[in-house]
């Protein structure tokens, strides 16, 4: 059974996968006012700082070719029509979340919104398997893409879900699902969640949507975006 140390991480993390929830909803909600993959990250690291907290990490925003590079750094250049990578987390009580969400700029083809559905079902095949005892080689073996990381304290810790692991999921440990697909100098497609690990399952703990969302490709007229401004307690 979990102990204390445990329950406390899940309500920790619970809490921080709420909050980053909502800080993306915010994110869709003023995308016309980012031209720029920097106009984005800026926007993430004021709301965490609003809410009196830090992130897990610098927030990645990868636009068109930007999203081949999974740890792209955010450029000061123009949004452009496709792919957006945004992945973002922040840290509640010491403990991370962790999300990535790819988004669609302009009217994507059917052939776009079949490779963003094959990134999401490969997501979704792994999950039935993942439970107390699973090995992260084997979930490996069940998705396309290497799988996902533990998450604690820090943003990369054990259980690893890749080809060369041999750690073994345990109840009470909280991972990251997060396939994708990588064109070197086209784009990049990654949906991350968060879950539990339980002794029958994994529970899922981020819940904002990963429908494909489609928005219209930003210009460079200015606009003011707007703000949650409410502080949490860490």
């Amino acid at each position: 059974m979990p102990g204390k140390a445990d329950k406390a991480k899940l309500k920790a993390i619970s809490k921080a996968c709420r909050l980053t929830d909502g800080l993306f909803a915010r994110i869709i909600l003023n995308f016309k006012a980012f031209p720029t993959e920097q106009a984005v990250a800026r926007y993430i690291n004021a709301e965490i700082k609003a809410l009196g907290l830090r992130p897990s990490f610098n927030p990645i925003v990868g636009s068109a070719e930007g999203g081949a590079e999974p740890h792209h750094k955010p450029k000061n250049t123009s949004l452009k029509k496709g792919f957006c990578v945004i992945d973002l987390g922040l840290k509640f009580n010491g403990y991370c979340s962790d999300l990535t969400r790819t988004v669609y700029l302009g009217k994507p083809s059917n052939a776009e919104k079949q490779l963003y559905n094959l990134v999401l079902a490969a997501q979704q095949k792994p999950l039935s398997a993942i439970k107390h005892g699973a090995g992260g080689s084997g979930l490996f073996e069940s998705s396309a893409k290497r799988l996902g990381h533990g998450l604690g304290k820090h943003i990369h810790i054990k259980p690893y879900m890749k080809s060369t692991s041999f750690d073994m999921l345990k109840e009470g440990d909280i991972i990251t699902v997060e396939p994708g697909i990588y064109f070197k100098n086209k784009f990049g497609i990654r949906i991350e969640d968060d879950y539990l690990v339980t002794r029958n399952g994994a529970r899922k703990l981020t819940k904002a949507t990963n429908k494909l969302i489609v928005l219209p490709v930003p210009n460079q007229e200015k606009y003011k975006p707007k703000s949650a401004h409410r502080g949490t307690k860490r």
